[in-house]
């Protein structure tokens, strides 16, 4: 896990990047930091026990097999970001905005993507299993051909968002809103919902 250290900037709640002392904003070396991690992306490299909160990644393409392990990325941005036959394993990407995005043929496992937006994203052919989705706001993305096992969708706002073709087995969508998504081919009976608010397929 990425050391749980506070920066050592006066004032900053933020937790330190590797055993530097500072967060990635109060690094003196933020821009080698960043550039390392998006050559680390495209080379399909382990990343493993870094944080690095509210960063701006544009046009990557991550290498094949990459592997995100106990990592925090949270509050970053991520646009036209391809993540495609990755695994994220135990990691932060909670208050994230992901546009055209996508994470296609991919093992995404107890992680926390909360509060995040996906505007035109793609989350397809994956294993997603044991994650935390809560208070999402998906617009306009496909979802569809996931196994979404134990998922938490709480919350979360869904529209023009599809999940056809998802194993959605002990997925939560407690109070989540949701329009113009279909479940076509899925299993939303097994789901849970509120016991007043529907399905559409």
């Amino acid at each position: 896990m990425f050391p749980l250290t506070r920066c050592s900037a006066e004032g900053c709640p933020a937790f330190a990047y590797k055993d530097t002392g500072y967060c990635y904003h109060h690094n003196p070396d933020k821009e080698a930091i960043l550039s390392g991690f998006i050559s680390n992306l495209e080379k399909g490299n382990l990343i493993r026990d870094i944080s690095i909160v509210n960063a701006e990644v544009r046009n990557v393409r991550a290498g094949k097999g990459l592997c995100i392990m106990a990592s925090n990325f949270s509050f970053t941005v991520f646009e036209d970001t391809a993540f495609d036959t990755s695994s994220i394993i135990e990691s932060f990407f909670d208050y994230c905005i992901f546009r055209r995005c996508t994470f296609i043929g991919d093992d995404i496992r107890y992680s926390v993507f909360a509060g995040s937006s996906f505007i035109d994203c793609r989350i397809n052919d994956s294993t997603v299993i044991h994650n935390s989705f809560m208070g999402i706001d998906a617009n306009n993305s496909d979802f569809s051909s996931n196994d979404f096992y134990f998922s938490n969708f709480s919350l979360s706002k869904l529209v023009d968002t599809s999940m056809e073709d998802c194993n959605l087995k002990r997925t939560n969508f407690r109070a989540a809103m949701t329009k113009n998504v279909s479940f076509r081919y899925s299993n939303p009976e097994e789901a849970f919902f509120r016991k007043e608010e529907g399905y559409t397929i």
